[in-house]
């Protein structure tokens, strides 16, 4: 299972984990079962009223029946947040490969390049038809299965085209799991302007170096991190009062926070 990484406004890369194939083919199967529900109920208990005229049934077929089945996919996923009721089940979901929220045109580039899906369109009549019919339409899947096999972010051949991406959408991503820190003091002054000259790189440094287990060896280091920080930016030791190396850092931490969202 492959990752994607998504720049947050901090220029640090948060990462997503696509979609495992398995839990696809469940959802693809899902939504083939729904989509025949659907057919029967309107075949067996709403069209089934109107045989009496051939030109009402052939009407009624079209739009109640073969229309709505065409466009579930792209609508579903548009108003549903990029899912389908089977990938609402297997907890799975269409992204933009930036992290966005897909366009609606994106999504229905992604549908009208879903060769695949004719199968799901038409996957009633063929299961009345014949069971060879069936299994021969599987052969529509096949490049889009090569295609997630052999691609970098497991992506279909409509996905390609669209810039989009299929997520595990159960595999949250934490805010704190950037350098993000929310400062909301009324008034608050950084006391460390300088801040700014260093990089998002270094700031998620900052950060992971304070979260690291406090041994010996890690306070040695974290002295000499917060020496070279201050040579770099100029700040003198009058000018942090003696602050703690560790207390010096999170300053810098919160400090940049503020300036970065103001």
């Amino acid at each position: 299972m492959s990752t994607i990484a998504v720049t947050t406004p901090f220029n640090i890369d948060l990462e997503f984990q696509t979609a495992p194939f398995g839990r696809r083919l469940l959802a693809w199967l899902i939504d083939i079962v729904v989509i025949c529900l659907y057919y029967y109920i309107m075949m067996r208990f709403v069209l089934d009223v109107s045989r009496h005229s051939d030109n009402m049934a052939a009407s009624g077929e079209l739009f109640l029946v073969v229309i709505p089945v065409l466009v579930y996919q792209p609508l579903m996923e548009i108003f549903f947040n990029g899912q389908s009721l089977g990938k609402k089940v297997m907890g799975i979901k269409v992204m933009d490969v930036n992290g966005l929220e897909p366009t609606t045109g994106q999504y229905i580039t992604r549908w009208m390049l879903s060769v695949g899906n004719l199968f799901m369109y038409v996957v009633p009549y063929i299961i009345l038809l014949s069971p060879v019919l069936f299994v021969l339409f599987l052969v529509f899947y096949l490049p889009d299965v090569i295609s997630v096999a052999v691609s970098a972010k497991s992506q279909r051949l409509s996905d390609l085209a669209a810039g989009t991406v299929v997520i595990d959408n159960r595999h949250k991503i934490n805010i704190n799991e950037t350098i993000y820190l929310e400062v909301d003091e009324t008034g608050y002054k950084p006391m460390f302007p300088q801040v700014m000259r260093l990089t998002d790189k270094d700031i998620n440094g900052i950060r992971n170096l304070l979260e690291a287990k406090r041994t010996r060896d890690m306070e040695t280091y974290t002295d000499q991190v917060a020496y070279r920080i201050k040579e770099v930016l100029q700040i003198e030791n009058n000018v942090e009062n003696g602050m703690e190396s560790q207390a010096f850092l999170k300053q810098l931490l919160k400090d940049y926070n503020f300036l970065t969202q103001n």
